[in-house]
């Protein structure tokens, strides 16, 4: 027979044990119910979106424009490969529902200083932190220089 079989159990840690974490769990009721120790949330950044429409150019570079039609930037030929590929990715879809170019992208500043790219002609939306720091300060840049032209 072992140790453990002859031991005693031990009742008087179990029910301290159970004191404590039973205080613990009504303490915390208490508190919900009354509303004690909750701070409010606080009050978040609105989000700032920017329309933008991307055009291929016949020298192979994309004309950014904003929603008045002004130049934001022009990404050169063989640049800028992750604005390109994804602006692909949503044209193509475009064109997979018979949608034209002519509605703008959005791309969104978030609160907590992420951005997201959206098209309000088929409803998609790209996180862009998903792809990499990277790969979103790429559209964080076209974002910036759309303010800069307010």
């Amino acid at each position: 027979m072992s140790i453990i079989a002859t031991a005693p159990f031990p009742r008087l840690q179990l029910a301290a044990v159970a004191t404590v974490l039973g205080g613990a769990l009504l303490c915390a009721s208490i508190a919900k119910f009354n509303g004690d120790g909750a701070s409010p949330a606080p009050l978040a950044t609105p989000s700032t979106s920017i329309a933008m429409t991307f055009t291929d150019m016949p020298d192979g570079s994309v004309a950014v424009r904003d929603r008045a039609n002004q130049l934001i930037a022009s990404i050169p030929a063989r640049a800028g490969g992750f604005i390109r590929s994804t602006m692909r990715v949503l044209a193509t879809e475009r064109a997979r529902r018979n949608i034209g170019p002519a509605q703008a992208f959005t791309v969104t500043s978030e609160p907590d200083g992420t951005f997201d790219l959206t098209d309000p002609a088929t409803g998609e939306t790209l996180d862009l932190s998903a792809f990499g720091p990277t790969n979103e300060a790429q559209f964080a840049n076209l974002f910036f220089a759309s303010e800069a032209h307010k």
